[in-house]
Protein backbone atom coordinates (compact mmCIF):
# COMPACT_ATOMS: atom_id res chain seq x y z
CA UNK A 1 0.00 0.00 0.00
CA UNK A 2 1.56 3.39 -0.77
CA UNK A 3 2.65 5.93 1.87
CA UNK A 4 2.55 8.81 -0.20
CA UNK A 5 0.65 11.46 1.77
CA UNK A 6 -2.95 12.49 0.65
CA UNK A 7 -3.44 15.19 -1.35
CA UNK A 8 -4.81 18.01 0.34
CA UNK A 9 -6.58 21.54 -0.89
CA UNK A 10 -4.17 23.86 0.69
CA UNK A 11 -5.55 28.09 1.39
CA UNK A 12 -3.53 30.34 2.73
CA UNK A 13 -4.50 33.89 4.16
CA UNK A 14 -8.51 33.77 3.57
CA UNK A 15 -9.74 37.02 4.46
CA UNK A 16 -13.41 36.50 2.52
CA UNK A 17 -15.41 38.41 4.52
CA UNK A 18 -15.18 37.89 8.95
CA UNK A 19 -12.33 35.16 8.04
CA UNK A 20 -9.09 36.35 9.68
CA UNK A 21 -6.93 35.06 7.41
CA UNK A 22 -5.92 31.71 8.36
CA UNK A 23 -4.41 28.82 6.58
CA UNK A 24 -6.01 25.78 5.85
CA UNK A 25 -5.42 22.52 4.19
CA UNK A 26 -8.71 20.39 3.30
CA UNK A 27 -8.04 16.99 2.26
CA UNK A 28 -9.33 15.72 -1.22
CA UNK A 29 -11.31 12.40 -1.43
CA UNK A 30 -12.68 12.81 2.36
CA UNK A 31 -15.86 13.44 2.91
CA UNK A 32 -15.06 16.69 5.00
CA UNK A 33 -17.77 18.49 7.55
CA UNK A 34 -17.48 22.32 8.29
CA UNK A 35 -19.52 23.57 11.53
CA UNK A 36 -19.99 26.31 13.53
CA UNK A 37 -21.51 29.11 15.58
CA UNK A 38 -23.91 31.30 13.58
CA UNK A 39 -21.51 34.26 11.96
CA UNK A 40 -18.27 31.82 12.40
CA UNK A 41 -17.15 31.81 8.65
CA UNK A 42 -18.77 28.62 7.63
CA UNK A 43 -20.40 29.95 4.46
CA UNK A 44 -17.79 32.70 3.27
CA UNK A 45 -15.22 29.39 3.37
CA UNK A 46 -16.92 27.33 1.83
CA UNK A 47 -18.90 29.31 -0.72
CA UNK A 48 -17.68 32.28 -1.19
CA UNK A 49 -13.70 31.08 -1.09
CA UNK A 50 -13.78 27.71 -2.00
CA UNK A 51 -16.59 27.26 -3.96
CA UNK A 52 -15.97 30.81 -5.51
CA UNK A 53 -12.49 29.94 -6.54
CA UNK A 54 -12.89 26.32 -8.10
CA UNK A 55 -15.84 27.36 -9.90
CA UNK A 56 -13.94 30.58 -11.47
CA UNK A 57 -10.96 28.32 -12.38
CA UNK A 58 -13.09 26.04 -14.14
CA UNK A 59 -14.66 28.83 -16.02
CA UNK A 60 -11.47 30.08 -17.15
CA UNK A 61 -10.77 26.55 -19.03
CA UNK A 62 -13.34 27.05 -21.34
CA UNK A 63 -13.38 29.58 -24.80
CA UNK A 64 -14.00 33.24 -24.13
CA UNK A 65 -17.16 32.35 -26.66
CA UNK A 66 -18.97 29.73 -23.95
CA UNK A 67 -17.54 32.31 -20.90
CA UNK A 68 -20.20 34.62 -22.01
CA UNK A 69 -22.44 32.59 -21.19
CA UNK A 70 -21.53 31.64 -17.78
CA UNK A 71 -21.81 33.42 -14.72
CA UNK A 72 -18.23 33.83 -13.24
CA UNK A 73 -18.50 34.45 -8.83
CA UNK A 74 -16.25 36.97 -7.70
CA UNK A 75 -12.38 36.61 -7.06
CA UNK A 76 -12.15 35.59 -3.53
CA UNK A 77 -10.04 37.06 -0.98
CA UNK A 78 -7.00 35.02 -0.28
CA UNK A 79 -3.18 34.90 -0.73
CA UNK A 80 -3.37 31.66 -2.42
CA UNK A 81 -4.93 28.29 -2.91
CA UNK A 82 -3.62 25.05 -4.72
CA UNK A 83 -5.38 22.02 -5.71
CA UNK A 84 -8.71 23.57 -5.72
CA UNK A 85 -11.19 21.47 -7.57
CA UNK A 86 -14.33 22.00 -9.69
CA UNK A 87 -17.35 22.29 -7.52
CA UNK A 88 -20.90 22.08 -7.74
CA UNK A 89 -22.28 24.17 -4.49
CA UNK A 90 -25.99 23.23 -3.22
CA UNK A 91 -27.46 25.53 -0.70
CA UNK A 92 -30.57 24.64 1.66
CA UNK A 93 -33.77 26.33 0.52
CA UNK A 94 -37.10 26.10 1.84
CA UNK A 95 -39.15 27.66 -1.13
CA UNK A 96 -40.67 24.63 -2.86
CA UNK A 97 -43.04 21.64 -1.27
CA UNK A 98 -42.92 22.56 2.54
CA UNK A 99 -41.35 25.23 5.10
CA UNK A 100 -39.19 22.43 6.13
CA UNK A 101 -37.68 20.91 2.97
CA UNK A 102 -34.33 20.83 2.16
CA UNK A 103 -31.69 19.67 -0.24
CA UNK A 104 -31.52 16.65 1.82
CA UNK A 105 -35.36 15.65 2.13
CA UNK A 106 -35.94 16.74 -1.76
CA UNK A 107 -33.37 14.61 -2.82
CA UNK A 108 -33.72 11.75 -0.50
CA UNK A 109 -29.93 12.15 0.18
CA UNK A 110 -30.75 12.22 3.95
CA UNK A 111 -31.75 8.44 3.51
CA UNK A 112 -28.98 7.09 2.16
CA UNK A 113 -26.84 9.19 4.33
CA UNK A 114 -28.18 7.12 7.19
CA UNK A 115 -27.94 4.06 5.89
CA UNK A 116 -24.23 5.12 4.93
CA UNK A 117 -23.38 6.27 8.24
CA UNK A 118 -25.40 3.05 9.61
CA UNK A 119 -23.04 0.55 8.24
CA UNK A 120 -20.21 2.34 7.52
CA UNK A 121 -19.14 4.23 10.38
CA UNK A 122 -16.92 3.54 13.51
CA UNK A 123 -18.98 4.16 16.99
CA UNK A 124 -16.41 4.82 20.01
CA UNK A 125 -17.03 4.91 23.61
CA UNK A 126 -17.35 8.79 24.84
CA UNK A 127 -16.35 7.69 28.42
CA UNK A 128 -13.17 5.83 26.99
CA UNK A 129 -12.23 6.55 23.48
CA UNK A 130 -12.49 3.17 22.30
CA UNK A 131 -14.56 1.84 19.46
CA UNK A 132 -17.75 -0.34 19.89
CA UNK A 133 -18.72 -2.93 17.92
CA UNK A 134 -21.77 -5.61 17.32
CA UNK A 135 -21.26 -8.30 19.36
CA UNK A 136 -23.12 -11.51 18.68
CA UNK A 137 -22.64 -15.02 20.65
CA UNK A 138 -19.97 -16.09 18.42
CA UNK A 139 -18.42 -12.43 19.38
CA UNK A 140 -18.88 -13.19 22.59
CA UNK A 141 -17.71 -17.01 22.66
CA UNK A 142 -14.46 -15.28 20.91
CA UNK A 143 -13.64 -12.82 23.71
CA UNK A 144 -13.93 -15.35 26.58
CA UNK A 145 -11.88 -17.92 25.00
CA UNK A 146 -9.01 -15.65 24.60
CA UNK A 147 -9.33 -14.27 27.96
CA UNK A 148 -11.07 -17.20 30.20
CA UNK A 149 -9.61 -20.70 28.59
CA UNK A 150 -9.94 -23.20 30.78
CA UNK A 151 -11.72 -21.41 33.81
CA UNK A 152 -15.47 -22.25 34.75
CA UNK A 153 -18.21 -19.16 34.12
CA UNK A 154 -21.46 -18.41 34.72
CA UNK A 155 -23.57 -16.72 31.87
CA UNK A 156 -25.88 -14.85 32.90
CA UNK A 157 -28.45 -11.90 32.26
CA UNK A 158 -29.75 -9.12 34.20
CA UNK A 159 -33.32 -8.28 35.66
CA UNK A 160 -34.77 -5.51 37.08
CA UNK A 161 -37.77 -5.12 39.00
CA UNK A 162 -40.03 -2.09 39.46
CA UNK A 163 -41.00 -1.05 42.64
CA UNK A 164 -44.50 -2.19 42.77
CA UNK A 165 -43.22 -5.25 42.28
CA UNK A 166 -41.43 -7.64 44.75
CA UNK A 167 -38.57 -9.73 43.87
CA UNK A 168 -39.57 -12.96 45.39
CA UNK A 169 -42.89 -13.23 42.32
CA UNK A 170 -40.08 -12.02 39.79
CA UNK A 171 -38.18 -14.81 40.91
CA UNK A 172 -41.00 -17.70 40.77
CA UNK A 173 -41.84 -16.73 37.25
CA UNK A 174 -37.66 -17.69 36.02
CA UNK A 175 -37.90 -20.51 38.20
CA UNK A 176 -41.14 -21.97 37.10
CA UNK A 177 -39.42 -21.32 33.68
CA UNK A 178 -37.00 -23.80 34.64
CA UNK A 179 -34.11 -21.30 35.66
CA UNK A 180 -33.18 -22.90 38.84
CA UNK A 181 -30.27 -20.15 40.01
CA UNK A 182 -29.39 -16.24 39.95
CA UNK A 183 -26.86 -14.01 41.05
CA UNK A 184 -27.40 -11.14 43.50
CA UNK A 185 -24.75 -8.99 45.34
CA UNK A 186 -21.89 -10.94 44.70
CA UNK A 187 -23.97 -14.60 45.66
CA UNK A 188 -25.60 -17.27 43.93
CA UNK A 189 -28.43 -18.56 45.33
CA UNK A 190 -31.10 -20.86 44.24
CA UNK A 191 -34.52 -19.68 42.97
CA UNK A 192 -36.35 -21.65 44.79
CA UNK A 193 -35.07 -20.59 47.76
CA UNK A 194 -34.54 -17.26 47.37
CA UNK A 195 -33.54 -15.15 50.38
CA UNK A 196 -36.01 -12.22 51.18
CA UNK A 197 -33.99 -10.17 53.45
CA UNK A 198 -30.45 -10.56 51.64
CA UNK A 199 -31.89 -9.31 48.28
CA UNK A 200 -34.59 -6.87 49.64
CA UNK A 201 -32.56 -3.42 48.87
CA UNK A 202 -31.26 -4.93 45.90
CA UNK A 203 -32.26 -3.34 42.21
CA UNK A 204 -30.70 -5.65 39.67
CA UNK A 205 -30.03 -9.54 39.74
CA UNK A 206 -28.65 -11.66 36.85
CA UNK A 207 -30.73 -15.53 36.18
CA UNK A 208 -27.96 -17.65 35.30
CA UNK A 209 -28.47 -18.86 32.06
CA UNK A 210 -25.64 -22.11 32.30
CA UNK A 211 -22.73 -22.84 34.10
CA UNK A 212 -19.88 -24.44 32.19
CA UNK A 213 -16.14 -24.40 31.17
CA UNK A 214 -14.81 -22.24 28.61
CA UNK A 215 -13.32 -25.01 26.65
CA UNK A 216 -13.59 -26.04 22.37
CA UNK A 217 -15.71 -28.88 23.01
CA UNK A 218 -17.93 -26.74 25.12
CA UNK A 219 -18.14 -24.12 22.18
CA UNK A 220 -21.81 -24.54 20.82
CA UNK A 221 -23.31 -24.88 24.31
CA UNK A 222 -21.80 -21.40 25.53
CA UNK A 223 -23.21 -20.07 22.05
CA UNK A 224 -26.28 -21.46 22.59
CA UNK A 225 -26.61 -20.10 26.23
CA UNK A 226 -25.43 -16.69 25.48
CA UNK A 227 -28.07 -16.12 22.72
CA UNK A 228 -30.81 -16.98 25.31
CA UNK A 229 -29.07 -14.92 27.69
CA UNK A 230 -29.00 -11.57 24.86
CA UNK A 231 -32.85 -12.60 24.12
CA UNK A 232 -34.04 -12.56 26.92
CA UNK A 233 -31.90 -9.79 28.94
CA UNK A 234 -32.75 -7.05 25.84
CA UNK A 235 -29.07 -7.43 24.30
CA UNK A 236 -27.55 -7.56 27.92
CA UNK A 237 -25.74 -10.37 29.19
CA UNK A 238 -22.52 -10.82 31.82
CA UNK A 239 -20.14 -13.60 32.83
CA UNK A 240 -18.99 -14.48 36.16
CA UNK A 241 -16.87 -16.67 37.66
CA UNK A 242 -17.32 -19.23 40.67
CA UNK A 243 -16.44 -16.76 42.96
CA UNK A 244 -19.72 -14.74 41.20
CA UNK A 245 -17.26 -11.53 41.03
CA UNK A 246 -18.12 -10.02 37.21
CA UNK A 247 -15.55 -10.52 34.46
CA UNK A 248 -17.37 -9.63 30.91
CA UNK A 249 -20.43 -7.54 30.69
CA UNK A 250 -21.67 -7.20 26.74
CA UNK A 251 -24.29 -4.34 26.82
CA UNK A 252 -26.74 -3.31 24.11
CA UNK A 253 -30.43 -1.75 23.57
CA UNK A 254 -32.20 -0.79 27.40
CA UNK A 255 -34.36 -2.83 28.26
CA UNK A 256 -38.34 -1.72 27.04
CA UNK A 257 -39.70 -0.22 30.44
Amino acid sequence: MSDAKIETIRLKGARQNNLKGFDLEIPVGKLVVVTGLSGAGKSSLVFETLHAEGQRRYVETFSPYTRQFLELLPEAAIDSIENVRPSIAVKQGNTVRTSRSTVGTMTELCDWMKIWFARAATLFDPATGKPLRADSPATIWNSARQRLLGKSVIVAFPVERTKKTAWGKIIAEYAAGGFTKFVAAGKLFETDNAPNKEIAGVDKIFIVADRLKISEPERERFIEAAGSALRLGAGTLALFTEENSAILNISGPPRPS
